[in-house]
């Protein structure tokens, strides 16, 4: 770092500043999103148990409350005077008190999918979300660790000389171990959805996280020969002047 030129070195320091900036941003939006999966799991968790969908009498129940629905041919209806859908004609209504609010034009497979979905996919998915909604809140929390600790990482860079310091190595060691963590946990919800759904995440969505894990890992490997290679020069100034 010796060798950059000031502009250039002021240049490092506000790109090191807007990356610890930007770092710290996202840290703060995965802990209120921790909070706000959390408080979603709980519902579903109170929720999902008290949901059952009878396919047999064409029946929706919720807590006490029962609601009948019909699926002949092409006709779908649910809910009741303040709140309805209807499928109709292969276009889907919703109302409130009576009154329209959304209508669709839907595709005869659009609407076989509404039928599968309601009486097939919905009782796994309910099965399985808060689950689901527990791991993705743990998922989310290693990843507002990571962020963390890479901030911190991005802030010491802007205020030293080199970024080769003990405390960014183990800082970048503490954010891949977390990315590594989060990774496994997104294999697993991936396993769990795609095992009980027709859900499951993206490979493209997985393939960035690896990458992010391998980015990490080769950081650590550059900040430890660099921090290396700075105590070496270290050393060789002290035996020099002590000569």
């Amino acid at each position: 770092m010796s060798k950059l030129s000031k502009d250039e070195k002021r240049r490092y320091q506000i790109v090191s500043r807007i990356m610890g900036i930007l770092m710290r941003i996202g840290n703060v939006c995965c802990w209120i999103g921790v909070v706000g999966v959390i408080m979603s799991a709980i519902a579903a968790a109170v929720i999902a148990p008290n949901i059952k969908i009878d396919s047999t009498n064409k029946e929706i129940t919720l807590f006490d409350k029962t609601s009948s629905y019909t699926i002949k041919d092409r006709d779908f209806e649910f809910g009741d005077d303040e709140s309805r859908v209807t499928v109709k004609n292969n276009t889907v209504t919703v109302s409130e008190n009576g009154k329209e609010v959304v209508s669709v034009k839907l595709s005869d497979g659009s609407l076989n999918e509404i039928e599968k979905f309601i009486e097939t996919d919905a009782p796994k998915i309910l099965a399985v979300l808060p689950y689901v909604l527990f791991l993705t809140a743990i998922f989310v929390a290693l990843m507002a660790l990571t962020l963390g600790h890479g901030a911190r990482v991005f802030k010491n860079i802007a205020k030293q000389d080199t970024p080769f310091t003990e405390e960014n190595i183990e800082r970048t060691e503490k954010s891949f171990k977390y990315m590594l963590a989060s990774l496994v946990l997104a294999f697993v919800i991936n396993f769990i959805m795609s095992l009980t759904t027709n859900f499951a995440s993206t490979s493209s969505a997985l393939g960035t996280s690896i990458s992010g894990v391998l980015m990490l890992y080769v950081a650590i490997y550059i900040l430890k020969a660099g921090y290396e290679n700075v105590d070496k020069k270290a050393e060789k100034k002290e035996k020099a002047e002590n000569k």
